[in-house]
């Protein structure tokens, strides 16, 4: 019997792209986002190569379109044209994506499901789809870069098939959401590297797109849930 083959797309912005366009450190500090977009991208190539599935990696750029959605529909497009039935796409930008992640949409897909996973801004840091679900046209045309983008895509999806959606995660966009972030569960070592970024930062200056009480959850580290009763 063939077996289905699934392939892990990593669709982003290069990482210098990513820190020109967010300034997620303010217009002074470039060099230390491209420091961490980079280090992000080398987190989730690791997390994917985890997974035992083929990975590749697209930067927007390289695709044909006039538009993110179009040239995102285009990378999908390639790859199925490549021989996969199955398409995990996620960005490089999510600290707490990992391997569970792609794992639990590769599960769905197995199980005949489309796999979402919604980040905080209203869009997904996650698509999984199937061959047979995707049409490049309805796809390219979805809201992308937009809040409506996850309500319209399971909108466009439930009508083809099942859909599934995974946790909450936040991808980073803003100074806000790089806070936000901290507050999630994130492994130890990209937490050590990302605190030690910001102290690098503060001993220079404390940078104009963080107020004061950013910084203070920036380094407070993840929130602690209230003991669950064990009744």
């Amino acid at each position: 019997m063939q077996t289905t083959r699934t392939l892990v797309m990593i669709y982003s912005l290069a990482p210098s792209r990513q820190a020109r366009d967010k300034q997620v450190f303010g217009s002074r500090n470039h060099q230390a986002a491209v420091t961490l977009f980079d280090r992000l991208e080398g987190r989730i190539q690791s997390e994917a190569g985890k997974t035992g599935m083929p990975t590749m990696i697209i930067y927007d750029h390289q695709q044909p379109g006039t538009t993110f959605g179009e040239r995102y529909a285009a990378a999908f497009t390639q790859v199925f044209s490549l021989g996969y039935d199955q398409v995990i796409s996620v960005g490089n930008d999510i600290p707490a994506l990992s391997e569970h992640h792609i794992l639990q949409a590769k599960e769905g897909l197995e199980s005949g499901q489309t796999v979402f996973g919604p980040s905080r801004d209203g869009g997904d840091y996650l698509i999984a789809l199937s061959k047979s679900a995707f049409e490049e046209k309805s796809f390219a045309s979805l809201p992308w870069r937009t809040d409506r983008l996850h309500e319209t895509i399971i909108q466009l999806f439930d009508k083809i098939g099942p859909v599934i959606c995974l946790e909450y995660l936040v991808d980073i966009d803003t100074a806000e959401s790089l806070a936000d972030t901290m507050t999630q569960t994130l492994d130890f070592t990209f937490r050590k590297f990302l605190r030690a970024l910001l102290k690098s930062l503060v001993k220079i200056e404390v940078f104009g797109t963080f107020q004061q009480d950013r910084l203070s959850l920036l380094f407070a580290g993840p929130r602690r849930a209230p003991p669950q009763s064990t009744l």
